[in-house]
C-alpha cells in the first residue's frame, strides 16, 4: 500500500555533466564517484524499509551532455540518444535503481530545469524501458509514461512515474523542483513547453551552452554566485589575452541568446492559451481550486526573457550599454552644440559610472536558495500543506516557518537528502529529516516534527516498535 511507504527525496544528481569535449578532470573523477557511492546508497535504504523515492529534478543534466556527432538532431530524438549515453555511462546508478524497483518501492521523477527532456514522451520511455526492462521478471509491465498524476498519495509502489510540475498530498505536502521562482531557469507558459515540437530552451540552457560548456575554466556553479563584475575580475585574473577569448565566447553567446529570444523565447498567444488549459486540469488532478495555482503562478517572478528590462540584465546588456554609451553619445552632443567634442569625454565618463553605480545598487544580488525560502511558507498555505519540499538550490535545509516546514533536499552530490516518514497507523506525514550520506554511511543534520493544522495537539509520537522511536545509527 502506497500510503506507508516513507518518502525518501534527492534531486541535482546532474548525471552525464561530464559527458561533453572540453571538460576538467574533476568532473571525470566526479562521474566515477557517482558510479561508485549511488549504489551504496540504493543499497542502504533497501535494508532501511519501505521507501517511495522521488527524484525532485535535475536527476540528468542534458544541457550539459554534448554528444560529438549529433550534427543536425534536435529534440526528442536527440534527447533519447542524451538518456541512453547517460546509463551506458553509469551502468552500477541504472542497476542501482532496477534493483529498488524490483524490491517494491516506487520512483517518481519530478522535471527540473536540467532534465526538462522528460518531458518528451520518447524519453520517458526510453527510460522506463531502460530500468523496468533490466527486471528479469516478465509479467512486470512497463509504467505509465504520462505526466498528468500529480496527487502522492495515488503514486503506486514498485512502479516509475513522471510529474510535469508537482506532487501535492493533501494536508501533507508540496513537493516541486523549485526552478519556477528562479527567473534564469523558468520558461513562459511552462504546461506548454515545446514550439514546433521542440522544448524553449531557457536563457541559463542557451548560456551554458553557448559558454559555460565550452570554458573549461568555469566552476560548474558560478552563474548562482557571480555577478557580471565578477565575471570581469575572474577574467581579467587570468590575462589579457584569456580575457580578449572570454569576450569573443560572450559576444557569441549573445548572439545565440538575441536570436533564441526573437524566436522562441518570448511568450506567444497560442502557447498562453494551452497553459492555461492544462492548468486547469492540474488544479482538478490535484484537487486543487483553481485560484490556488493562479496564486502559485503569480508568485514566480516573472522568467527573465519575459520583459525587456529583465532580458537586458540576465545577459548584462545593460552594463555593456553603460560603458560603451554615454561617451560617444556625449561627444557627439557637444559636437552638435557647436563646441568640442572632447567636452563630452568627461561628462561621458560621469554618466558611465553612475550609471554603473545605479545598476549594482538597483540589482539584487542573485540568490536562489533565499528567494525558495521566502516563497516556500506562502506555498505552503496557498496548497493547504504543512511541508514544503523542493530542490535547486544545491543548498540541503531545514525551516520551519510559522506552521509551514521548507525542507531543501540540497545536491545528492554533495550527500543531502531528505527522508520524510509516516505514521503507521494513519499513514500521515509526521517527521522530515535532513541527512548525509558520507563514506558509506549516513550523518542526520536535522530533524522536525510535522504538524497538521487540524490537530490541537502536535502529533502523537510513534510507539516503541515504530521507526521513529528507534535510535539513529549510522551505516557502517
Amino acid at each position: 500500500m502506497a500510503s506507508v511507504h516513507d518518502l525518501l527525496l534527492i534531486s541535482d544528481l546532474h548525471l552525464g555533466s561530464h559527458l561533453k569535449p572540453r571538460m576538467r578532470g574533476e568532473w571525470v573523477h566526479l562521474a566515477s564517484r557517482i558510479e561508485q557511492s549511488f549504489p551504496q546508497f540504493i543499497d542502504h535504504y533497501l535494508r532501511e524499509g519501505q521507501w517511495q523515492l522521488v527524484i525532485n529534478g535535475d536527476f540528468i543534466d542534458f544541457w550539459n551532455v554534448d554528444l560529438p556527432d549529433h550534427v543536425g538532431e534536435t529534440g526528442e530524438r536527440l534527447a533519447v540518444r542524451q538518456l541512453h549515453a547517460v546509463f551506458d555511462a553509469y551502468p552500477r546508478v541504472e542497476d542501482a535503481l532496477a534493483r529498488f524497483l524490483k524490491a517494491g518501492h516506487g520512483i517518481v521523477f519530478v522535471t527540473g530545469n536540467h532534465d526538462a527532456e522528460l518531458l518528451y514522451s520518447g524519453v520517458r520511455e526510453a527510460l522506463v524501458e531502460r530500468l523496468e526492462g533490466a527486471m528479469a521478471d516478465d509479467d512486470i509491465d512497463a509504467s505509465t509514461t504520462r505526466t498528468g498524476l500529480v496527487r502522492l498519495d495515488a503514486m503506486p509502489p514498485g512502479r516509475i512515474r513522471f510529474v510535469r510540475w508537482f506532487l501535492r498530498e493533501e494536508g501533507g505536502a508540496w513537493i516541486e523542483h523549485g526552478h519556477k521562482f528562479d527567473p534564469s531557469c523558468a520558461t513562459p507558459a511552462a504546461l506548454a513547453p515545446t514550439r514546433g515540437g521542440r522544448l524553449v530552451q531557457t536563457v541559463a540552457e542557451v548560456a551554458t551552452r553557448h559558454f559555460s560548456n565550452l570554458m573549461p575554466e568555469i566552476d560548474y556553479d558560478v552563474a548562482d554566485k557571480f555577478s557580471g563584475m565578477d565575471y570581469v575580475r575572474w577574467a581579467l585574473a587570468r590575462g589579457w589575452r584569456f580575457l580578449v577569448r572570454v569576450i569573443l565566447l560572450y559576444l557569441r553567446t549573445l548572439g545565440h541568446v538575441l536570436a533564441w529570444w526573437a524566436r522562441a523565447g518570448r511568450v506567444d498567444e497560442h502557447a498562453q492559451r494551452v497553459h492555461e488549459e492544462r492548468l486547469v486540469k492540474v488544479a482538478a488532478n490535484a484537487g486543487l481550486q483553481m485560484s490556488a495555482l493562479t496564486a502559485l503562478e503569480q508568485m514566480a517572478p516573472p522568467p527573465s526573457v519575459a520583459t525587456v528590462g529583465g532580458f537586458l540584465t540576465v545577459t548584462a546588456i545593460d552594463m555593456v550599454l553603460a560603458i560603451v554609451m554615454p561617451t560617444p553619445v556625449s561627444m557627439l552632443v557637444a559636437a552638435l552644440l557647436g563646441i568640442s567634442g572632447w567636452w563630452g569625454l568627461p561628462a561621458g565618463l560621469v554618466i558611465t559610472a553612475a550609471s554603473l553605480y545605479w545598476i549594482r545598487r538597483s540589482r539584487r544580488p542573485r540568490d536562489v536558495a533565499r528567494d525558495m525560502a521566502e516563497v516556500a511558507t506562502r506555498v505552503g498555505k496557498v496548497t493547504g500543506v504543512p511541508l514544503v519540499l523542493m530542490g535547486h538550490s544545491h543548498r540541503g535545509e531545514l525551516d520551519r516557518q510559522g506552521d509551514v516546514i521548507y525542507a531543501n533536499s540540497g545536491s545528492w552530490l554533495d550527500g543531502s537528502h531528505l527522508v520524510v516518514h509516516r505514521d503507521r497507523d494513519t499513514g500521515r506525514l509526521v517527521e522530515v529529516e535532513l541527512r548525509h550520506w558520507r563514506n558509506g554511511g549516513i550523518t542526520r543534520v536535522d530533524a522536525m516534527e510535522v504538524h497538521h493544522p487540524e490537530d490541537a495537539t502536535p502529533p502523537p509520537e510513534a510507539s516503541p516498535e515504530g521507526p521513529l522511536a528507534q535510535p539513529f545509527a549510522p551505516a557502517g
